[in-house]
């Protein structure tokens, strides 16, 4: 029978297989924890594993002065360890405010790791369909029980305050216990509601699988045949094609390509050499609207250039951008972009995943389309699924697109297992790699390296500063 103090729900048979095998091998990493009365409060599948083992159990016995006390450790113990989707979380909220309804917003949204505004609407549903109290004293993280604070908009006119009316509920957590005038309300509550829209766009896409990122062996010329890309449905184009001469002839059926397949106001964007910088932006511009030009700067070696009798040392290239016709872009982007270092791995020309990052989540929204017509090392395919975006890429060398590939299948194969080892408890990440490398026949540098290329999601889980040294 499950206690009371079982918050999250319990292991499937597979992750109960895993966690039994993992301390029958490795022994038990976590003590149980105990009340004062012998009580579980924390620990009970490693408890029945060890009993199945019949192997010594250790536990602490902790002194606990209530029982909100014992919910709110067994609840951050478990959201440490657990990878827990966003629907996963706003049951757990939901079940721990069943037990403990009295317990502040922003106390519980640092337990299971959401935010304040999660926590609240979780509780105004329950609220409004009376599965709990509402309560004018919340307690806080102190175990004090505090007045909940209030909102209050200044008006001077009837019509301002039906206004008000409307308004203050869209003020965000920011604004608790302060007073505003009739302006600034409206503006922070109008913010407010966009961060919210955008939020819901995030988390109502969901994650890419291995259908959403495609990688082909082919030309650009060919792709939109063989990847069955429609017209009018690529949301952004981020590549990096050739610097060389001999690639001039190809940019303006590049663009072209990219006018094809384009939705109105999609985003073409390449880094581009210096020296024929002139003509692509040339041929480009026959078919697309220029935008703007992004500074790419790198420390580290620079790149020696000659011109005649001059010789320049350039530790920069340019990141063009441009649109198909009116763009719709919206929101903020830096038309300097810092890279720390240089990564060449899976490629010669291979750009920073960082960078690539900074660019697709700039220039495109989750779940949109995303095509690299001169794929390389495919790093852009890399950071739309971190970034749940579609992806189609392509490459002329049969060698880039099979190593691609497999950087692709390494870094999914690194992922299910970081993600396998955080719900059974392991937390030494170098320990984790190195077990990580051996099954997989790879450097303990390549495994570092694909580490550094999961999304954040997933590095935040644990301890990732034990890495960076590396």
């Amino acid at each position: 029978m499950q206690s009371k103090y079982q918050i999250l729900p319990p292991l499937n048979e597979q992750e109960y297989e895993t966690l039994k095998n993992s301390i029958e091998i490795d022994g038990l990493n976590y003590p149980i924890i105990v009340d004062q009365t012998g009580e579980t409060v924390d620990g009970f599948h490693r408890q029945r594993a060890c009993e199945e083992l019949k192997i010594k159990c250790s536990r602490i016995v902790r002194n606990f002065d209530s029982e909100s006390e014992k919910y709110e450790l067994a609840l951050s113990l478990n959201c440490n360890r657990r990878q827990l989707s966003q629907n996963q979380k706003r049951k757990v909220i939901e079940g721990y405010l069943l037990r403990d309804p009295q317990i502040a917003n922003n106390n519980l949204a640092d337990l299971v790791g959401v935010s304040k505004n999660t926590v609240a609407s979780v509780r105004e549903h329950l609220e409004a369909t009376g599965q709990i109290d509402k309560f004018e004293k919340l307690r806080g993280k102190d175990g004090k029980l505090r007045n909940k604070k209030r909102n209050q908009i200044i008006t001077n006119s009837d019509r301002e305050a039906e206004k008000a009316i409307l308004i203050i509920g869209d003020l965000p957590d920011s604004c608790t216990g302060k007073t505003y005038d009739m302006v600034t309300a409206n503006r922070r509550a109008r913010r407010n509601r966009n961060a919210k829209k955008r939020k819901e766009k995030i988390e109502s896409v969901a994650p890419v699988n291995e259908d959403d990122i495609r990688l082909y062996h082919t030309r650009f010329q060919d792709l939109e045949i063989i990847a069955g890309i429609e017209p009018e449905s690529v949301n952004l184009i981020c590549t990096d094609i050739p610097y060389g001469k001999e690639f001039l002839p190809e940019i303006e059926s590049l663009a072209e390509f990219a006018e094809r397949v384009l939705v109105e106001g999609g985003i073409f964007i390449t880094y581009s050499g210096q020296y024929h910088l002139p003509e692509v932006m040339e041929k480009l511009g026959q078919h697309l609207t220029y935008r703007w030009e992004i500074s790419s700067h790198y420390k580290g070696d620079a790149t020696l250039l000659s011109l005649g009798s001059y010789k320049v040392t350039s530790n920069w290239k340019p990141i063009l951008v441009y649109s198909k016709g009116a763009t719709t872009l919206k929101g903020r982007f830096n038309d300097v972009s810092h890279v720390q270092s240089k990564e060449k791995a899976w490629h010669h020309w291979q750009q920073p995943l960082d960078e690539a990052v900074k660019l697709i989540h700039n220039f495109s929204s989750p779940g949109d389309l995303v095509v690299d017509p001169c794929g390389g090392g495919f790093t852009t395919a890399i950071a739309c699924r971190n970034l749940y975006r579609r992806y189609i890429g392509s490459d002329v060398e049969a060698e880039c697109v099979s190593r691609g590939r497999k950087r692709l299948q390494l870094t999914q194969a690194l992922s299910e297992y970081v993600e396998d080892a955080i719900d059974i408890g392991r937390s030494n990440v170098i320990e984790m790699l190195m077990d990580w490398a051996h099954i997989y026949s790879v450097s303990f540098g390549e495994a570092s390296d694909l580490f550094h290329q999961l999304s954040d999601e997933i590095k935040q889980t644990i301890d990732y500063r034990l890495i960076t040294a590396i």
